[in-house]
């Protein structure tokens, strides 16, 4: 039903005949699909025309989904409980096994029940199979006594396997440039339902573990298996949450107006204070890593808002900000790139970890060149936001492909 739906999205009179043909089919999938367009003005009308006199039904899952949802998640945390893959003839210890597939096994099982919920589309199944079988098998050869490159390629895991679900989710659609700013979208509200579900477990957790210590109960095993069940099922009940409900949709935007204006604040801060000691940035290791991390997350707060900005109208305050952000970590990345230059010139050549700085600071200062020139564009008139939500959407390729250089490629540069 959802394939059909797919095709049929700008063809109402066929998009009725399939309503009456399979009602129940169609209204269980209407949900996703109108989670890949949702300004598509036709599955706008049809969404009004469902949940038309039903503002105090919510969504649920039939009988049969839900067992399937469940079963995923115990699966998930099963799979990460193994102790060791003796069938598979490798002889990894369980911290060694769950560094390795800690990101990869709640992938699968998040990416498996979209594509169930989406009855099984081939191409996506096929896309699936692929980015699951190969770092599968590939993983293992990657020496533990490579520490440097092993734990580059397990930073790297998650940006791979996040740019992998949405290639899965959307299949042939990912080249549209609406699929992936909707995909940039959908991952918002998922991080934030995924960090109020975080913290929903967190309480239960001790409230449990309270318990059994009132009881003198041994908790042990709250620690050793409740904590690995439940963070294998966060991303798979935090997708479906966010494709069934879109609870965050509200507050992605506020939270991304909120944290800019801090963020800008605390860029012309450390603009400050790095021209007053630009040296630390140059020797001290851990202030560039700070530095990373600051730039990263003003690129998420700067992406978030911006493909919010067609739905949130035109405000001459936020594009002013935005503008300023973006020139002014651009100015940031850029220091930072000579910063790194001047390590590797001074401190004996490349490293597995300042190539990797390296080459992540390029990707960032080129996103962040191209959204500001797209972004100036914008500010005099000659384009529409969409125009810069395109630039935006064509440039996630890029990370995709860094993320694999850094896990396939990376470890056998240098091997160690």
């Amino acid at each position: 039903m959802f394939t059909k739906m797919q095709t049929l999205i700008n063809d109402p009179d066929a998009l009725e005949q399939l309503y009456r043909r399979n009602k129940r089919e169609f209204v269980a999938s209407f949900g996703s699909v109108f989670a890949m367009h949702p300004d598509s003005i036709l599955l706008q009308a049809w969404r009004a025309r469902l949940e038309y006199g039903q503002s105090n039904k919510q969504p649920r899952l039939s009988s049969i989904d839900l067992i399937v949802l469940v079963g995923l998640c115990f699966l998930a945390g099963f799979l990460l409980e193994l102790p060791l893959p003796y069938w598979a003839g490798f002889a990894l210890d369980k911290d060694l096994f769950f560094s390795r597939y800690f990101v990869l096994i709640p992938f699968a099982t998040m990416a498996a029940f979209t594509l169930y919920m989406r009855g099984w589309p081939r191409k996506n199944l096929l896309l699936l199979a692929g980015f699951v079988l190969v770092p599968a098998i590939y993983i293992p050869f990657v020496p533990e006594l490579w520490d440097d490159v092993f734990s580059l390629a397990c930073l790297h895991m998650p940006f791979f396997f996040w740019y992998a679900y949405g290639l899965i989710r959307n299949g042939q659609r990912w080249r549209e440039s609406e699929a992936r700013i909707e995909y940039i979208r959908f991952s918002g509200e998922m991080l934030i339902l995924s960090g109020l579900l975080l913290l929903g477990g967190i309480i239960l957790f001790f409230l449990t573990s309270s318990l059994f210590d009132m009881l003198n109960w041994g908790n042990y095993w709250l620690f050793k298996r409740m904590g690995t069940f439940g963070m294998a099922a966060i991303p798979l009940v935090a997708a479906w949450a966010t494709d069934t409900y879109s609870a965050a949709r509200r507050i992605v935007p506020l939270m991304a107006r909120i944290f800019a204006p801090l963020l800008l604040v605390l860029i012309v801060a450390y603009m400050l204070a790095m021209a007053w000691n630009l040296a630390a940035l140059f020797h001290e290791r851990n202030t560039l890593q700070l530095y990373n991390i600051l730039l990263f997350f003003v690129l998420i707060t700067v992406a978030f808002t911006l493909t919010e900005r067609r739905q949130q109208g035109n405000g001459s305050l936020v594009n002013g900000m935005l503008g300023w952000m973006l020139a002014a970590t651009l100015v940031l990345d850029v220091v930072g790139i000579c910063a790194i230059g001047w390590r590797i010139w001074e401190y004996g050549g490349f490293t597995p970890n300042r190539l990797a700085v390296l080459g992540f600071n390029l990707v960032v200062s080129g996103n962040l060149t191209v959204l500001l020139r797209g972004y100036w564009k914008y500010w005099r008139g000659n384009v529409s936001m969409e125009d810069v939500e395109k630039v935006l959407a064509s440039y996630l390729p890029v990370y995709g492909a860094w993320a694999a250089f850094a896990i396939f490629v990376l470890p056998w540069i240098f091997r160690y």
